[in-house]
């Protein structure tokens, strides 16, 4: 039998005779098929005839090979009901078929077939598992509902939810047709609707009843009610007294009660949410739960939340603050979770009151209630790990007032009153931790006239904490927090008491201050966030010596607490933009990305990886193995991965989820990525592409109007930023995210090249050239006016531009126009006249890719006060050189396939009425000159770039790049000072700037590698 795509031969039936077993246990099929053949003869038994087509499948010849799918065919044409060991027989025979045949229109239906005669056989519920194991989910529901009916009074439930979970998943399904879906979703609904109406009205519901009883079995009854129901049923059923939200939570099923919250909120039901939550908990209150059971924070914030949402938005909060205060009475008897649980909602409740009912007193001097409860939770909690991301929400809600009074009163009086020496520079942590978030909220700062005196001001803010004029944020204050952050780092790094207690800590303060120190740098330095249409070079307007500084500063930092993840990833895309791939490697392998989250994590180093450093797919082991390992496991069935065992054990929660999380990855940005990665580094050293991509087995599925999903995740980013503005991960990636535009436009790219390159067979010779020539040509222009069609449809959508970076755009953009010109070209007749569009269009293609080449050759601008190598022009924007180069070739080979295949219809035709326009062909030969100048050029770059790493004295350049001359006067630079003190001298920055010339010297080797041709 076979479970998961493995296919073990099958053994023939005892009845059979030794010397035919011994054949076919040799595989030897030439004698089983003479010896089959005789017995079917003489015995008139079928099952010999399916071992003689077996065994002919077995065979070289196309024919023989082919026979089994004509004998299926021919069972599922025939109605009757195929012999159970036939089947496994034909299914083993077909095994190489199976990934191209439609299991739904082949054996899905016979195995459908077989259990409607035999629904009590064991067997049955094998062929329920094959079907699900093809994805078929119209046989699958058949065979559910056949077993339905033949266990009705059994104890074991799977049947009828087997039933009615395959029914649903076939009416949300693409398998099912529009006329049968409305009919499976009536009958999913109505069969899960008499369910509950069982469990309602029965005083108990037994085993043997077809009422809801497991919990797995309420989750699935709301969440089909949820998709197929309406809203007024479910909002019904979620007050109903046996099925409804609170009695779930009574019954121990938090879960459900959860996504009762999440549905209703979506709906704005506030009014439905501030009764449920109110009521769970009273139920701890009022003794029908274990106490402190419902005191869950997603429970309390739902709770606040819909009370300054409803119509008395006064009235419930006061009966929040009445449930709070009985559960504060309380609270010293929970254990520490709901503790804090408690503490945390009294801060949650105080922020939602309006400022209207919070009574400060009239000489407050912003110490409001909101400040105190900060101030209260952090006194019990300021010490543990989550402490900064617990307060961090609610003190960027602060007024300026009041956080002047929180960070100069209630911060001051802690650190007065802890004499601990240890817990006081956790507390200083925490403190420019919260100045950090502070520089990033608006309200510290005040507008500033744009002209004063007639003269344009470079600074449109006014800092309300020190008064000076600044940007947001405010650089005086990232300064100041710079060296008075510096000046804690060396009183831990003196200290050998406080050294020797770091490890006991929930959190090395080093790493906070090194986070400061380093985020306030980028700031400092310029550092923006990544969206479209920026600059060629996110680097462009930066201070290099200040990123520099910041790097260096958390660098240094890994040293100490390596396994941090958050500090791990910021330096994995500090080090992209640097131009350092093969460094930023070296630190994102110790992070042993597991299977389960490649889809989620992995964008983080692997996005445009190819036009970093190409160089990086040389090595021994493939760069995208573990990615594409990991697709090539959770994609090689139609079916979602281990859905069987979710059948077996009845878990219809984990069916839902694992169908949906199937559905995504098939449709994941992260696995388009990998698949153009890799394509393009491989056709970048020349090497062999296994076809062409859109007959990957990853890619059957996609078409334009599918939706293609990013899931990348960022939550393991230490974000110090407020919620204000952007997170930290938008201000170091190399441009945006992943998206449904971007993955498509490189799939269509790709399918572009895959045209242009292919070349036929050397042996294909086809019989008659003419015809053939007809069909190539038809071939061509009906996939080039596909490509040309979906390109501009994407290009021209209003968000594009928002989902490229420059170089991108560019690059897609004259791929977009070529795939037109070379339309117009191939599709007009000798006859007609010349095209005007293929000049219009050569011209287009040649302005912009002047322009992307004047963007790349352009030196940065000098931000800093020690100006950069000219180097770092080129090491910090490898990804607009790459689409220098792809666009080049672009042109170059769409330039040859137009060349090429005039010549071979001048060849074919001497009367050249099939050829193109001489003026077309001059088009080509000019784009062609101007994509051979440019890779030209492009290669005596980054010839002149690895000639220039060789050099010597690289060293002290780049330290006194990074801190200045060593004989420079340093007393006004305070800053660089600071970071010389961090990371133990500038000595100490030694073996960094090695490594960072290193992986430089290896990313220019890696281009000295790639064709220019």
């Amino acid at each position: 039998m076979s479970f998961y795509g493995r296919h073990p031969r099958p053994a023939l039936k005892n009845s059979v005779d030794v010397q035919l077993q011994t054949a076919f246990s040799d595989g030897n099929w030439p004698s089983v098929i003479r010896l089959a053949d005789k017995r079917f003869k003489s015995l008139k038994d079928p099952y010999y005839e399916a071992i003689k087509i077996s065994a002919e499948s077995q065979l070289d010849s196309a024919a023989e090979k082919c026979s089994v799918l004509v004998a299926v065919d021919a069972l599922v044409k025939s109605k009757t009901v195929p012999d159970y060991d036939v089947l496994e027989l034909y299914e083993w025979a077909a095994r190489d078929f199976l990934e191209d045949i439609d299991y739904a229109d082949t054996l899905g239906p016979l195995r459908a077939r077989w259990v409607k005669a035999n629904p009590k056989s064991p067997l049955a519920v094998q062929c329920l598992q094959f079907c699900l194991e093809y994805w078929d989910l119209v046989s699958a529901q058949q065979i559910s509902a056949t077993l339905d009916k033949a266990n009705v009074n059994t104890t074991d439930r799977r049947y009828m939810y087997w039933s009615v979970l395959l029914t649903f998943l076939l009416s949300i399904s693409p398998q099912c047709t529009e006329n049968s879906r409305k009919i499976y979703s009536l009958l999913a609904l109505k069969q899960l609707e008499r369910a509950a109406d069982i469990t309602e009205n029965s005083a108990k519901v037994e085993p043997t009843d077809r009422g809801l009883l497991t919990e797995e079995e309420f989750y699935l009854y709301f969440r089909v009610l949820r998709t197929l129901g309406s809203k007024e049923d479910y909002l019904n059923r979620l007050e109903s007294p046996k099925l409804g939200a609170l009695s779930q939570l009574k019954a121990d099923r938090k879960v459900l009660f959860w996504e009762s919250l999440d549905v209703l909120e979506s709906w704005g039901e506030w009014d439905r949410i501030f009764d449920l939550c109110k009521q769970a908990l009273s139920l701890g209150l009022d003794g029908e739960t274990p106490e402190f059971y419902v005191c869950d924070l997603r429970i309390w914030k739902k709770l606040a939340a819909a009370a300054s949402k409803v119509a008395n938005e006064e009235s419930a909060l006061e009966e929040v603050q009445s449930i709070l205060n009985r559960f504060i009475a309380i609270k010293e008897k929970a254990n520490a979770m709901y503790r804090k649980n408690i503490s945390l909602a009294l801060l949650e409740t105080t922020f939602r009151f309006p400022a209207t009912l919070l009574t400060p007193s009239p000489d407050h001097g912003g110490l409001t209630p909101r400040v105190i409860q900060i101030g209260l939770f952090l006194e019990n909690y300021y010490d543990r790990l989550a402490a900064f991301d617990d307060v961090k929400d609610y003190v960027s809600q602060l007024s300026f007032e009041e956080a002047k009074a929180f960070t100069e009163l209630v911060l001051s009086k802690m650190l007065e009153e802890n004499s601990d020496k240890t817990k006081r520079v956790i507390l200083k942590a925490l403190e420019y931790k919260i100045r950090y978030l502070l520089t990033t909220c608006p309200q510290t700062l005040s507008h500033h006239p744009s002209v004063v005196d007639g003269e344009e001001q470079a600074r449109p803010y006014r800092c309300r904490f020190c008064a000076n004029l600044a940007s947001l944020p405010c650089e005086h204050c990232l300064k100041k927090m710079i060296v008075e952050a510096a000046d804690t780092h060396k009183q831990i790094a003196n200290d050998a008491d406080i050294k020797d207690a770091i490890p006991k800590l929930d959190r090395d303060p080093r790493l906070d201050l090194s986070l400061v120190i380093g985020n306030a740098l980028l700031k400092l330095a310029g550092l923006k966030p990544q969206t479209g249409d920026m600059a060629p070079s996110p680097l462009r307007d930066v201070d290099s010596g200040l990123f520099l500084r910041a790097i260096v500063v958390l660098d240094s930092q890994l040293k100490e607490t390596p396994s941090d993840t958050g500090l791990r990833l910021l330096l994995v895309k500090l080090y992209l933009l640097l131009g350092c791939a093969s460094y930023a490697q070296q630190i994102w392998i110790p992070m042993d990305v597991k299977r389960t989250i490649q889809d989620a994590l992995s964008p983080l180093f692997f996005d445009r990886i190819g036009s970093l450093s190409p160089g990086l797919f040389q090595s021994t082991r493939g760069l995208m193995d573990p990615l594409r390992s990991y697709y090539s496991n959770s994609l090689r069935d139609s079916c979602p991965l281990r859905i069987w065992d979710a059948f077996s054990a009845g878990s219809y929660s984990s069916i839902l989820d694992l169908a949906e999380y199937d559905s995504r990855l098939r449709r994941s940005s992260t696995l388009m990525m990998t698949l153009v990665e890799e394509r393009r580094a491989t056709r970048a050293f020349g090497g062999k592409l296994d076809g062409d991509i859109e007959v990957s087995p990853f890619t059957e599925d996609i078409g334009d109007n599918t939706e293609l999903v990013n899931k990348t995740d960022y939550g393991s980013f230490t974000n110090l930023d407020g919620s204000q503005g952007p997170p930290i991960q938008d201000f170091v990636r190399l441009g945006p995210d992943l998206s449904n535009i971007r993955s498509h436009l490189s799939f269509l790219t790709e399918q572009y090249l895959d045209l242009l390159v292919f070349k036929p067979p050397k042996d294909y010779k086809p019989a008659k050239a003419n015809e053939a020539a007809i069909r190539d040509r038809s071939y061509i222009i009906e996939t080039l006016a596909r490509l040309s069609n979906s390109l501009t449809m994407f290009l021209h959508k209003p968000e594009t531009l928002s989902f490229l970076t420059s170089p991108e755009m560019t690059y897609n953009t004259v791929v977009s126009l070529l795939s037109t010109s070379l339309l117009t070209s191939i599709s007009t007749s000798r006859a007609d006249p010349v095209p005007k569009a293929v000049s219009a269009i050569g011209s287009s293609v040649r302005s912009a890719f002047a322009h992307l080449r004047t963007s790349f050759y352009t030196p940065l601008p000098t931000t800093s006060s020690s100006s950069p190598p000219d180097i770092y022009s080129s090491v910090t924007n490898f990804h607009t050189m790459s689409y220098v180069r792809d666009t080049a070739l672009a042109m170059k080979h769409s330039a040859a396939f137009v060349i090429s295949f005039h010549e071979k219809e001048l060849a074919r035709d001497r009367t050249g009425k099939s050829s193109l326009h001489k003026e077309v062909i001059a088009e080509m030969k000019a784009l062609d000159a101007v994509a051979t100048k440019g890779l030209v050029e492009l290669k005596k770059h980054v010839q002149k770039m690895k000639e220039s790493l060789g050099e010597g004295g690289w060293l002290d350049r780049m330290l006194d790049w990074v801190f200045g001359l060593e004989e420079d006067d340093k007393q006004g630079d305070e800053v660089c000072k600071a970071v010389e003190q961090v990371i133990g001298g500038r000595a100490a920055a030694e073996e960094w700037v090695s490594k960072v010339l290193e992986s430089w010297r290896e990313g220019a080797k890696g281009w000295g590698m790639v064709r220019m041709e």
